[in-house]
């Protein structure tokens, strides 16, 4: 994606932003967010404020990304790529969601998970997370935060199927950035699972976890420390 080719004058605002906060009433606004993948150009998003971030946690593979994020004037971007450390293609092309997000947490992928929490807690905030949709590994990474900080699972689930109402301009942007000719996601290549957000698909990752002891020890076991938990509760929780 380059400039503002990315952009619209119908999709100049991110389609599937919200605060995290939105989870669950016990959350802190204003500290961190999730969304899909900005362009340059874009709008302030409605209801995210501060606006911009002060740190953005990037997780889309070099292909799909810019070479130049377009909120790096404002914000410190950090790059994780969790399909990359999962060994998965960018839109993973044939996956089901629920192999899919197991994938994710498994290995090097899932130590590069828990370090998108950790990055939660303790970079300069606000801090945003996305990748291209806002669904997947945002879902995913999003349900580790709330999962560590107490969130109860109805509404982790809750949140994540929440995407699904946003998707038809999440895919008009990625299909815009796609024609644009710059990097981008191929929709056409992506199986229609690919494009919802069902629940069973966020059920079998807190399954994991629940199998593992809980969110906590697995993160714990995959490079997170307590410390790191204390500054994700202290952020969110206040």
């Amino acid at each position: 994606m380059t400039g503002a080719a990315m952009t619209t004058d119908t999709l100049p605002v991110l389609a599937n932003a919200r605060d995290i906060a939105a989870a669950w009433p016990g959350l802190r606004g204003g500290v961190a967010f999730r969304s899909d993948a900005p362009f340059a150009g874009d709008d302030a998003p409605a209801g995210l404020a501060p606006w911009p971030p002060a740190t953005v946690v990037d997780l889309r593979d070099a292909d799909e990304a810019h070479a130049h994020h377009p909120l790096a004037a404002a914000a410190s971007i950090r790059s994780i790529p969790l399909l990359a450390e999962a060994g998965l293609g960018a839109a993973a092309p044939g996956s089901e969601l629920v192999t899919l997000y197991r994938a994710m947490i498994t290995g090097a992928a899932g130590r590069a998970l828990a370090s998108v929490a950790v990055a939660v807690g303790t970079a300069p905030g606000p801090v945003l997370v996305h990748c291209s949709a806002g669904k997947d590994r945002t879902g995913v990474s999003v349900a580790l935060v709330l999962s560590l900080v107490g969130a109860p699972r109805e509404r982790i689930v809750a949140d994540y199927v929440a995407t699904a109402a946003n998707m038809q301009g999440v895919i008009a942007r990625i299909s815009a950035g796609w024609a644009g000719g710059g990097h981008g996601v191929d929709l056409s290549r992506i199986p229609t699972e690919m494009l919802t957000a069902p629940a069973a698909a966020i059920e079998s990752v807190l399954d994991a976890w629940a199998a593992a002891g809980g969110a906590e020890p697995w993160f714990l076991a995959r490079g997170g420390t307590p410390a790191d938990l204390d500054a994700l509760r202290e952020r969110l929780l206040g």
